[in-house]
């Protein structure tokens, strides 16, 4: 990790600079980390480096040990299904409502984010290509205006990333997860708020099927099936 620089609060920074190299896989799962080595490696004192792993903690994405260390959490199919439940229940109606609410400006910065995962896709940065999608899933659940409900997938996000899990040149390829992406534009540019709620709901499953086939196999799959089968577009 780079060493921090001075502007601005040291925890905010050292929060951004963690869940980062979380994300990244600089920090391996699983294993015990010191607070002393992380905070040397970014330059700054064990305060705001501590203060940090309380957030990342509370987001789901590391454990802390008291007076030992920390442990980035590598999460278990049950974790995965959760997730994908909760992703459910929040972006569906989510979508439904962006897609009633959306102005000629919210659809403008919808293809802006498309705009990036195209060109992402076309310098195949698998890395880059996430962080965009990211983005376009912010960018459509903030136009529902309920920006807690944005912050608040947007870590669940953080939770299923931190393991290293994603589908991209995977189980499928760039291009096939941009796909479902131009199909919520098409439904929101065109104010059909009902039909872009079924399309988040089997962009999430399908998701959600795929990685957990990806990760754990096809047992877990069935299982995430299973528990998905109550939850209507």
């Amino acid at each position: 990790m780079e060493p921090l620089q001075s502007q601005g609060s040291m925890t905010d920074r050292a929060t951004s600079a963690l869940r980062s190299a979380i994300l990244r896989g600089d920090l391996e799962p699983n294993t015990l980390h010191a607070v002393h080595t992380v905070a040397e490696s970014l330059g700054v004192s064990r305060t705001p480096v501590r203060e940090a792993l309380i957030r990342l903690a509370a987001e789901g994405m590391v454990r802390v040990q008291r007076n030992r260390g920390f442990v980035v959490l590598r999460h278990s199919p049950r974790d995965l299904v959760e997730i994908f439940s909760l992703r459910l229940l929040l972006e569906v109606p989510a979508t439904r409502a962006a897609a009633s609410l959306a102005t000629p400006d919210d659809v403008a910065a919808l293809d802006a984010d498309i705009a990036r995962m195209r060109d992402a896709m076309a310098a195949d940065d698998a890395e880059l290509f996430l962080r965009e999608d990211r983005q376009f899933h912010r960018t459509l659940l903030s136009i529902s205006g309920n920006e807690r409900l944005t912050e608040f997938v947007d870590s669940l996000r953080n939770v299923v990333l931190s393991s290293g899990v994603s589908t991209a040149n995977r189980t499928e390829s760039i291009g096939e997860i941009l796909e479902p992406h131009l199909e919520l534009l098409r439904l929101v540019r065109d104010g059909k708020p009902t039909e872009a709620a079924a399309s988040m709901h089997e962009h999430l499953v399908s998701t959600g099927h795929k990685l957990l086939t990806q990760e754990f196999g096809d047992e877990a799959a069935a299982s995430f099936a299973d528990a998905l089968g109550a939850y209507e577009a």
